[in-house]
């Protein structure tokens, strides 16, 4: 199985959208760095890293951030204590659907996963979330 660029596209705006998502008052302000997992079947994982500044309104909403050149919306969104969970549907240069769910054990540290169906595969993303500081300068997002 090739790793079609368009599906590289949907796992790219997973690794971007996902970091933004709060829940409400779970998350701190400031800068965050998180690591995404990327596996799919018969391919290596790949992993990367980056930082993105969550703001104040961000972690303040029950509603998860999607970067909007993703093409993708979430349905279904439910938060019980810590934990948030929602559909999501991706449109446009490719059509996927998936499952998001996040959990912060402390406001500085969350764990996240995606599992995506697109083109006949699947693909699970991991995320791993830790706050680094008030200030947001170096934020890559």
């Amino acid at each position: 199985m090739s790793f079609k660029p368009a599906v590289f596209l949907v796992a790219a705006a997973a690794m971007v959208f996902v970091p933004a998502a709060a829940l409400a008052a779970h998350g701190k302000a400031g800068l965050w760095s998180s690591t995404t997992t990327v596996t799919m079947p018969n391919m290596p994982p790949q992993s990367h890293t980056a930082t993105y500044c969550m703001t104040p309104q961000q972690v303040v909403s029950d509603t998860p951030v999607a970067d909007p050149r993703s093409g993708c919306t979430y349905s279904n969104v439910q938060v019980t204590g810590r934990t948030m969970s929602a559909d999501m549907i991706c449109k446009g240069q490719m059509n996927a659907t998936g499952r998001f769910t996040a959990t912060y054990d402390s406001d500085t540290h969350y764990n996240a996963r995606i599992d995506i169906a697109m083109q006949g595969m699947n693909m699970t993303n991991t995320i791993e979330g830790h706050w680094m500081k008030a200030d947001c300068a170096g934020a890559e997002h």
